[in-house]
């Protein structure tokens, strides 16, 4: 049978990726002569990238990094070639592994827990995201553990989106990680194991490939989500029959960290399946000169968010940025209000894109099954079901399930799909299905609406908290509660934001007074009262902010609707919550005016948080 065949038949997708990557890009000869890999100033072609993955595979097989020794690897990377050729390569050895993020290595950051409740065997690091500082703890956590290798890579930098002060952090940092005792670098393996025998993994298509981490707040931030080697292959072969139609290569440049399953699974593995050019930019968006790559590298694809589009918007040195080479624009991660839409493709078409804007709802949980909507559409949904019996409507009236076909209805989302990842790792569980006539879902905890056309749209949230990376349970419900007992206080709402600087959610309250006059010491002197005098909440759930808002909007069934507060950030005074502590105890709050109501990053951070900023990065970038 041949490749033609096994994808129709989905046979190909019962083996490990990187065999499914090389049997997709070898059935013909000129595949293999293809660009693959475009990192910075280097270019890889597919056939030079498979050869890349067996040094690595040779490097971890002659230091035990293997299946058959039971090995989970944490593989802490920059967006550059080297992480991915340690992913494959380890693919190739039959490990599994665990995705990790820059903001896991950030003074406070959570790297050590992830390694303790994911049971990580050894640790890949890409050297700019540590500094000799650090490597003291890293020795002293490598004991603690039981840390078989921790292997530090080194990329090189250059191309658009790197300027002078990068490039000499970049090497300065090198050089002083390489004079220190113990630090190892995959570079000199490379050439001390360069002929040693590669160990393969069992061919085992229900082997855990790879652990990505959540994005979103239904589940809490940065929670492990494992894939299996035939999810990986199934989402890959479903990703070609969306925008792969006909032979034409792409070129994709990941917006988001290996991290994240959009990257990943979605960005790299999926379209170095079909034959692309996946563009490497080391730190994607996060760095502001990112929009410089549309133009340069011809990208024909960009996946991206409101966040990413919304910084575009402001830059005062994009008037001749070029983005012609685009041909399909999506903008996910968040609900996309039809103002925003409009703003957006006037931006995008000012600059020579002449398409639609993509957009989707879903979750990573489902590895790619999401609600689309048309490039071409305005309407102010969630989208359609591409597969209607992969989305199920609990109805808030029978209890019943019904799909889209099922007529108009409002009731809690459901989702499943065949590229849904494990729901337990090492026989914990992480998060429980629910089964629905014999298979499992995922409750979204979203309630919505279906409409007479079949489409999704939103109601509001299920429940009333949320949880952060540090599995803090946020009780919005009691906050509000108690907040709207107080002298003043009309309505109000404590909603997720997802601040970009700790790559967590934090606690915004929506205040609407009585009198708007000194209305932010009436919220100030309602907090004291929860926080100090009355000890009704804890003071790691003390809000981040409070917007000082005109009204607060419901949904259908009367109750604050925390999804648009979210998406829109009302417009009102923003006032950062500061507290003010003696002796470790909270014996004040003060206020202090937040001149960007609207940023990501407006704030203080939650107890517990406040060392984990990634803003220093993004600054540094910006000198």
């Amino acid at each position: 049978m041949n490749t033609a065949e096994r994808l129709k038949d989905g046979s190909i997708n019962e083996q490990s990726v990187w065999r499914y990557i090389r049997e997709r890009n070898t059935a013909d000869r000129t595949l293999v002569c293809r660009t693959a890999l475009i990192d910075c100033t280097r270019e890889y072609t597919y056939g030079q990238m498979f050869t890349e993955w067996e040094h690595y595979a040779r490097v971890f097989s002659a230091l035990g990094i293997t299946g058959e020794n039971r090995s989970r690897v944490g593989l802490a990377g920059s967006i550059s070639a080297e992480p991915l050729f340690c992913f494959y390569g380890l693919n190739m050895t039959g490990v599994t592994v665990s995705m990790l993020s820059y903001p896991d290595f950030l003074p406070s950051g959570q790297w050590k827990t992830m390694v303790k409740t994911e049971k990580l065997t050894d640790l890949i690091i890409s050297d700019i995201l540590i500094t000799p500082d650090l490597w003291p703890e890293i020795q002293k956590a490598k004991e603690e553990l039981g840390l078989r290798n921790i292997i530090l890579l080194h990329s090189l930098l250059g191309g658009p989106c790197t300027g002078p002060a990068e490039l000499i952090y970049n090497e300065f940092n090198y050089h002083m990680l390489r004079k220190l005792d113990g630090a190892v670098f995959m570079n000199d393996l490379l050439r001390k194991y360069g002929s040693a025998r590669i160990i393969y993994g069992p061919d085992d298509a229900d082997h855990t490939a790879v652990i990505t981490h959540t994005s979103g707040t239904t589940k809490g931030t940065r929670k492990p989500l494992p894939y299996t080697d035939r999810v990986l292959n199934t989402c890959a072969s479903n990703f070609g029959k969306g925008f792969h139609k006909d032979s034409k290569q792409f070129h994709v440049a990941p917006s988001f960290d290996f991290s994240s399953f959009l990257s990943m699974c979605g960005e790299v593995n999926s379209n170095l399946c079909n034959g692309d050019t996946v563009v490497l930019t080391f730190f994607g968006f996060l760095h502001p000169k990112f929009v410089r790559a549309i133009e340069y590298y011809k990208l024909n694809i960009m996946f991206s968010s409101s966040f990413i589009i919304e910084n575009w918007m402001k830059r005062k040195d994009l008037e001749h940025a070029d983005f012609s080479s685009l041909q399909v624009f999506s903008c996910g991660g968040s609900y996309l209000s039809v103002e925003k839409l409009r703003a957006y493709k006037e931006f995008l078409h000012a600059h020579g894109y002449d398409g639609g804007i993509f957009r989707g709802y879903g979750m990573s949980e489902t590895g790619g099954a999401e609600l689309f909507v048309p490039p071409d559409s305005e309407e102010d949904i969630l989208g359609f079901p591409r597969k209607k019996d992969q989305f199920l409507v609990r109805d808030e009236e029978d209890g019943n399930y019904y799909t889209a076909d099922d007529g108009v209805r409002n009731g809690i989302l459901y989702i499943t799909s065949d590229t849904m990842c494990q729901n337990t790792l090492d026989g914990a569980v992480l998060f429980e299905f629910t089964e629905i006539n014999g298979r499992n879902f995922i409750c979204t905890n979203d309630l919505v609406h279906v409409n007479e056309n079949g489409s999704f749209s939103y109601a509001g949230r299920a429940n009333r908290y949320f949880v952060n990376n540090e599995g803090i349970r946020f009780e919005a419900g009691l906050v509000e509660t108690a907040l709207a007992r107080q002298p003043g206080i009309g309505h109000c709402a404590v909603v997720p934001v997802l601040d970009k600087r700790i790559h967590d959610t934090v606690p915004v309250l929506y205040v609407v007074p009585y009198d708007p006059v000194n209305a932010e010491e009436t919220v100030r002197n309602a907090l004291v009262q929860i926080y100090i005098t009355d000890h009704l909440s804890e003071r790691s759930a003390l809000p981040s902010q409070f917007v000082v808002a005109e009204n607060i909007p419901v949904n259908s069934n009367g109750k604050a609707d925390i999804f648009r507060i979210t998406r829109e950030r009302l417009s009102g005074s923003a006032w950062n919550i500061i507290p003010v502590n003696e002796n470790g105890i909270l014996n004040d709050i003060a206020i202090e005016p937040e001149e960007h109501p609207d940023s990501i990053t407006g704030g203080t951070l939650p107890e517990g948080m406040e060392g984990r900023s990634a803003l220093g990065l993004f600054e540094f970038f910006n000198r």
